[in-house]
C-alpha cells in the first residue's frame, strides 16, 4: 500500500475529515488532499505529526504492508469543485413589456396632453368653420333680398336700421314671407355639422385634459 493509500486509509479509520486532521497536522485541507491523491508528499516533520494523529508509528505509516484488517481501500476525496449557480435566462419579451409598462406608468399623462391638444384643435376647426358658413350664409341672404338692406318688399316699406328678424315677422303677420331661400337646406347642413364638429373638439378637449390629471397622478403615486 502506497503512502498516499495508508494517509487516506488511517483518516478513514479514525473518522476525521480532512478539516480536522489539516487542523491537527498544521497544514491546510488543500495539502491534505494532495497528499490523499498522490499528488504531493508529506515532509519529515509532518509524517511525524500524522502518526500521531493516527495513533500509529512513523515505520507503520511509511512501510508497504497493509495494515491488518484492511480488506477495502476507501476511493481518495477529490477537492470539491464550486459551480457557479446559473443566473435565470432572462426572458426578452419580459423585460421590454416591463420597460414599457414603467414608461406609460410615468409617462403616460403625455398621452391624455395629446388627446386634449387634439381636441382643442377639433374646436377651434369647429368654431371657425360655425363662424365662416353663418358669414357666409349671411351675405349670400342679403344679396338676394332675404335680408336687410332692401327699401320696401311687398308693398311694405323698412327703414334701413329694421333687423332682419323684425322685418320677416311682420312679413309672416301680414301674409307676405318670402318665399323660402334656396340656400336654407345647405345652411343648416353645415351650420349642423360645423356645431357637432364643435361639441366633438369640447369633450375631446375635457377628456384628454381628465386622463392626462388622472395618469399623471397614477404614475406619481409611490408603489
Amino acid at each position: 500500500m502506497k503512502l498516499n493509500e495508508k494517509i487516506l486509509y488511517y483518516r478513514k479509520a479514525a473518522k476525521l475529515s480532512q478539516e480536522e486532521l489539516a487542523a491537527q497536522v498544521g497544514v491546510s485541507r488543500q495539502a491534505v488532499s494532495k497528499w490523499e491523491l498522490g499528488d504531493a508528499t508529506p515532509e519529515v516533520d509532518k509524517l511525524l505529526a500524522l502518526a500521531r494523529a493516527f495513533g500509529v508509528s512513523t515505520d507503520e505509516l511509511l512501510s508497504g504492508d497493509e495494515p491488518a484488517g484492511a480488506e477495502e481501500r476507501p476511493s481518495p476525496e477529490e477537492p470539491p469543485v464550486y459551480t457557479a449557480p446559473t443566473p435565470p435566462a432572462e426572458d426578452t419579451f419580459d423585460k421590454a413589456t416591463g420597460l414599457i409598462g414603467r414608461l406609460i406608468r410615468q409617462y403616460g399623462w403625455l398621452a391624455g396632453v395629446r388627446i386634449a391638444l387634439s381636441g382643442l384643435g377639433v374646436t377651434i376647426v369647429g368654431a371657425l368653420a360655425r363662424w365662416g358658413f353663418g358669414a357666409i350664409f349671411d351675405t349670400s341672404s342679403q344679396m338676394m333680398g332675404g335680408m336687410g338692406g332692401f327699401g320696401a318688399m311687398g308693398g311694405v316699406e323698412f327703414s334701413p336700421g329694421t333687423p332682419p328678424e323684425v322685418q320677416r315677422q311682420i312679413l309672416e303677420e301680414l301674409g307676405l314671407a318670402p318665399a323660402a331661400s334656396p340656400l336654407g337646406g345647405i345652411e343648416s347642413f353645415a351650420l349642423g355639422l360645423a356645431t357637432v364638429i364643435l361639441v366633438i373638439g369640447i369633450v375631446t378637449t375635457i377628456a384628454g385634459a381628465a386622463l392626462a390629471a388622472y395618469l399623471y397622478q397614477k404614475g406619481n403615486r409611490r408603489p
